[in-house]
């Protein structure tokens, strides 16, 4: 369903300008949003729960890093999932490193809305660049 890829443009232009009031909108009350990683290591990792979960990592996110660049580049029509390979650069607001990876997104729609979410990207890059981990024979600061 075409209309699906075009929720999801739609949705990933008012992240870039910052309408997340527009996101949560589109988004199912029982959503489930999902970044694939260990929480340990990596900022943001999780899953969450529904809509205030979801507002609370974009709260968390917006507060962590400033996005330099947001590209959705390639999407795939798959019915009632949409996924969506890209390119993003942040920096990190604890470390002032740039953290440049590539992602797959995964959206699964349900009666018009997302019903779930699932963010799979370089958890390593944004390990380091977040300073949760360091590279193996780096230095600790002193």
């Amino acid at each position: 369903m075409r209309a699906n890829v075009e929720l999801i443009q739609m949705l990933y232009e008012a992240f870039r300008n910052g309408r997340i009031d527009t996101i949560l909108e589109h988004c199912s009350d029982t959503i489930a949003w999902d970044c694939v990683g260990n929480p340990d290591w990596v900022p943001l990792a999780g899953t969450r729960s529904g809509k205030e979960a979801v507002q609370r990592f974009f709260a968390e996110l917006n507060r962590g890093y400033t996005f330099e660049e947001f590209a959705p580049e390639r999407f795939h029509d798959a019915g009632d999932h949409v996924f969506c390979f890209g390119h993003e650069r942040a920096t990190a607001a604890a470390t002032g490193q740039t953290i440049d990876i590539r992602f797959l997104h995964a959206f699964r729609i349900d009666s018009g809305k997302v019903a779930a979410f699932t963010q799979f990207s370089d958890t390593a890059a944004v390990a380091v660049g977040s300073g949760t981990l360091r590279v193996a024979g780096e230095k600790k600061a002193a």
